[in-house]
């Protein structure tokens, strides 16, 4: 079976002043942080990953690092070759 694996961070004002208005959400908010990252958008990184009858296997091959992502975009793939 192979599955996709989606997290992402989406930081849309809207959506993060309600939550800073809701004493329940708030108190799991570090306001200070969450400030730093208004008005950047978000970001998901995806994972594909194949799950065999006894293990895992990643099979996604992206840049994770701050330095990967900088380099790759770039036009710098080395990454690729010290991840498999």
């Amino acid at each position: 079976m192979v599955l996709t694996i989606e997290p992402g961070w989406y930081f849309i004002d809207f959506l993060v002043d309600q939550a800073l208005a809701n004493p329940e959400l708030s108190r799991f908010l570090v306001v200070e942080r969450l400030e730093e990252y208004r008005g950047t958008g978000g970001v998901r990184i995806e994972d594909d990953v194949i799950v065999h009858e006894t293990n895992t296997e990643l099979i996604s091959i992206v840049p994770r690092t701050v330095e990967e992502i900088e380099s790759w975009m770039a036009g710098d793939d080395s990454f690729l070759s010290q991840k498999h």
